[in-house]
């Protein structure tokens, strides 16, 4: 008979902490909020008092009796530490520990196109490699007759259920797993096609491109379905960590066409998607402006995360009022919308959310930074809270989070 080995203890939070997270996540999700923003502070290296936090048993015995991947036992006990240190910081707020699985360790969301025959390439090294998947279709009269092929066969999104039962498996489900990056029906065509074939078609093919659209949906549905059936309530959705149940799509490319084409292309198969599996987040690169208003209109959409400044917050701000919770990236890869530095960065957030707005406190670090301005993003934040504050000018519900110190 095979026993499975003894595993080490997994540090989480306490029942009494885990009853207020869970409190304070569903209080933000309801449409009255919090009052103020949420603080998801996943990165115990990250925060003000990670000098003193210590773990010190970095020998984990992981669970589960499978073959052990070296390279996926590394990354789950770096995240176990983390857990261990977050658990002792007065600054993780509304954060809780997570375990999160590498891309490069499943194949990106490229890994989604494989069915329609693109070859995913992957850059770099172990679980920090990029991805890039080469296009398959090169015709809209190949569409007629494509037919998707078996998931079995192809390399990566097998695997990527591999992998998610993996890192469910060695820590005997004690943490949450924000799920892999998951590109929307648009998206996942666009890596079959190229763009330019995709944005053309919607004018001269929108027949197979409604096809292609179908099938990404039906294809999308099943993953997803399958990720829930390995870890249940354990999955969190990847970009937000939101306790709420969602799931995160990217929906990129939307950016690049109108209004009336997301309203045909996109937005019909988002919401077969979010009537199958439940709550959706969007994650979307560019402007969104334009696609708002539909958004809106899809029950199963409750959160957005959207880069500053490709989007105007105060704009999305204004119409989404408290229908959506909001997150935000820093493009600090672009310079001409770019920030300055990390002050500008909160500053501007500060500045152009409304009141009823429900959004998360990004937690992110900055390329663009300069030895004058602050290089720690807490700093930044109680910079921008200072400096607001002084001027009278700082939001109520700001003021009701406080500073990160």
């Amino acid at each position: 008979m095979k026993t499975t080995p003894a595993h080490g203890s997994f540090p989480t939070l306490s029942q009494s902490q885990w009853g207020e997270v869970t409190k304070t996540h569903t209080q933000f999700c309801s449409p009255q909020g919090l009052g103020r923003p949420l603080g998801i502070f996943p990165h115990a290296f990250a925060l003000p008092d990670a000098a003193s936090l210590v773990w010190p048993d970095t020998n984990i015995k992981l669970a589960g009796a499978m073959p052990r991947v070296p390279e996926y036992d590394a990354t789950i006990r770096e995240y176990i530490v983390n857990a261990g240190k977050l658990i002792q910081s007065r600054h993780r707020r509304d954060a809780f520990p997570v375990i999160y699985i590498r891309r490069g360790f499943y194949g990106h969301s490229q890994r989604l196109s494989e069915p329609f025959g693109t070859t995913v390439e992957l850059e770099g090294e172990g679980g920090h490699r990029s991805a890039q998947a080469r296009p398959s279709i090169h015709s809209m009269g190949e569409v007629a007759h494509l037919k998707l092929k078996p998931v079995k066969e192809c390399r990566w999104l097998p695997k990527s259920l591999e992998v998610l039962q993996y890192y469910m498996d060695s820590t005997a489900g004690h943490y949450h797993i924000p799920h892999m990056v998951t590109t929307g029906p648009c998206d996942t065509v666009n890596y079959a096609t190229g763009s330019t074939l995709l944005l053309e078609s919607f004018y001269t093919h929108p027949k197979e491109m409604h096809q292609l659209l179908r099938m990404a949906t039906d294809l999308i549905i099943e993953h997803i379905l399958a990720c829930k059936r390995i870890a249940g309530d354990r999955l969190i959705a990847d970009h937000t960590y939101l306790l709420d149940g969602g799931y995160c799509i990217c929906s990129e490319i939307r950016s690049q066409f109108s209004p009336e084409h997301y309203e045909e292309f996109e937005a019909p198969y988002l919401k077969e998607i979010g009537k199958a599996v439940g709550k959706l987040h969007i994650h979307v690169s560019g402007p969104i402006e334009h696609s708002v208003p539909a958004t809106l209109r899809d029950p199963n959409i409750t959160h957005y995360k959207f880069w500053l400044r490709d989007c105007n917050l105060k704009k999305v701000s204004e119409l989404v009022g408290n229908r959506i919770s909001m997150d935000f990236f820093c493009n600090d890869c672009m310079p001409q919308i770019g920030f300055t530095d990390a002050l500008d960065f909160f500053k501007y957030i500060f500045l152009n959310v409304r009141p009823e707005s429900r959004w998360t406190i990004p937690h992110t670090w900055f390329s663009g930074n300069h030895p004058a301005h602050p290089r720690v993003w807490t700093d930044a934040f109680n910079l921008a809270y200072d400096e607001l504050d002084r001027a009278g000018t700082l939001p109520a519900e700001v003021r009701a989070f406080g500073k990160i110190e």
